[in-house]
C-alpha cells in the first residue's frame, strides 16, 4: 500500500490515478492467419490478486474512491515471431508453453497478442496519506 499512499500524497485533491493491467490468464496468439496458441499468464494473475487487495484496503483507507472500471481487450502487434517471443519472455509471471514457442520461433509473418485488461478509475480520496 505505500505506492498507493505515495501517489495519493502527489495527486492533487480529486486528481485521477488511471491503473490497468492485463487480467486474463490465457491470451490468444495469432500469426500467419491462425491462431497459435495461448500465453501462460496464470502466474501474473496472483500479482492481480495481491495488488487488487492493496487497491481495497487504499479505499477502505479512504485514500481513493474507484469511480470507473471496464474491461477491454488490447491487441499487441509484433513484426514476426521471434520478436513476439523475445518480448512475452520478459513479461513477469508469463509463461510460453514450448509448442506456442516453437510455432512463434518460425512464423515470419506479423503476429498478435490479445489481452484481457481491466482498466480501473480511482480518485484520490479525502484521507490525508
Amino acid at each position: 500500500m505505500h505506492a498507493l499512499r505515495n501517489i495519493h500524497a502527489a495527486l492533487v485533491p480529486g486528481g485521477l490515478l488511471v491503473d490497468t493491467q492485463p487480467i486474463g490468464p490465457q491470451p490468444r496468439v495469432r500469426g500467419a492467419g491462425r491462431e497459435l496458441g495461448t500465453i501462460d499468464m496464470h502466474e501474473w494473475i496472483e500479482t492481480i490478486h495481491a495488488v487488487d487487495k492493496r487497491v481495497v484496503e487504499t479505499i477502505a483507507a479512504r485514500l481513493f474512491q474507484q469511480t470507473d472500471e471496464r474491461t477491454l481487450v488490447i491487441r499487441d502487434t509484433f513484426d514476426d515471431g521471434p520478436q513476439c517471443l523475445e518480448t512475452i519472455g520478459t513479461w513477469r509471471g508469463t509463461r510460453v508453453p514450448q509448442p506456442l514457442a516453437d510455432r512463434l520461433a518460425a512464423t515470419r509473418d506479423q503476429v498478435t497478442v490479445d489481452q484481457q485488461v481491466r482498466l480501473r478509475l480511482l480518485r484520490r480520496g479525502p484521507a490525508s496519506a
